[in-house]
């Protein structure tokens, strides 16, 4: 009997550590899948016309609530990187619902056209772009630029 009272011992805590390993490892999931489902690892798209000696930038990014504001800066880091750094400010004025909401941005930078790369951050946090490279019409035979569009992770 105590061969079978052992053996019942270690397959209720077998039980019990597979039960706990399994809940943490679909919480875990769940989160990432969620995530994942809302979008909120989805880079930001910027789009960068060129023109000669100047990178127009736009886009749209999501801010923590209906009542912030959206200010952009862009920096030189060095002689092809740039950051783009995003700021948000309550306007007092607007009554808060606590939902992401898109807005949109637009920016133009004085530097050459050729390798330029971006980074991004929001609040100081860092940010994935997708910078995608546009010609306008009267510049050439096409819209896209020669560059194919690079993704940014920080």
């Amino acid at each position: 009997m105590s061969v079978m009272l052992q053996m019942l011992h270690r397959l209720v805590w077998f039980t019990i550590v597979a039960c706990l390993i399994a809940f943490m490892v679909l919480t875990v999931m769940g989160r990432l899948v969620f995530a994942r489902a809302a979008g909120e690892d989805d880079p930001i798209l910027v789009r960068d016309e060129l023109t000669h000696g100047a990178h127009h930038l736009s886009g749209m990014v999501m801010v923590p609530s209906s009542c912030d504001e959206l200010t952009l800066d862009v920096q030189e880091i060095s002689s092809a990187m740039y950051e783009i750094t995003f700021s948000t400010w309550q306007e007092p004025s607007v009554p808060c619902d606590g939902s992401r909401t898109p807005r949109a941005f637009r920016d133009v930078l004085f530097a050459p056209a050729a390798d330029a790369l971006f980074t991004a951050t929001l609040d100081g946090v860092a940010l994935p772009i997708l910078v995608l490279p546009v010609r306008p019409a009267g510049l050439g035979t096409s819209s896209l630029d020669a560059r194919s569009p690079v993704i940014h992770h920080p």
